[in-house]
């Protein structure tokens, strides 16, 4: 059996290379869309949100300086994946949402997915794993997701 430390060292190697593999995914669906990763991210915060944020909650989602976010959203809006509307609960805000025919094609689960064969991947990983110990894996993802 391996000890405590051998075993979180194999979790954080194997978390580098997620990562890695994830960046590089991510630059490439990314350029598929027409976008720069980090709009691409950014619209992926607003997208997953569900729903409308400030320029603010962006920000703050991000970690991106508001200057930086206020361009992002300019040119997220400017490419047809955001739209801008005032806010129904306080007129003088403005919030941004993802646009729902852009979602279908990004990240909706359909044909278009950029992340289909991901998805479909991932769900024969794991079809190799019971309930009991997928729900340990997500767990320990919930746990370390925020860790920066």
């Amino acid at each position: 059996m391996s000890s405590k430390a051998e075993v979180t060292g194999r979790i954080a190697g194997l978390m580098q290379l997620v990562i890695a593999s994830s960046v590089m995914t991510n630059e490439r669906i990314a350029r598929s869309l027409g976008l720069n990763v980090v709009d691409f991210q950014a619209f992926g915060y607003i997208a997953r949100n569900g729903a409308p944020m400030t320029a603010g909650e962006v920000s703050q989602q991000t970690e991106l300086p508001t200057s930086t976010t206020t361009r992002v959203l300019d040119r997220l809006e400017q490419r047809g994946f955001i739209e801008r509307t005032t806010d129904p609960n306080d007129r003088r805000r403005v919030v941004v949402r993802a646009r729902p025919d852009v979602m279908a094609g990004a990240g909706g689960g359909g044909e278009d997915d950029p992340y289909r064969g991901i998805l479909d991947g991932m769900n024969r990983v794991h079809e190799q794993f019971t309930v009991a110990e997928l729900e340990v894996v997500a767990r320990y993802l919930e746990a370390v997701k925020d860790v920066r």
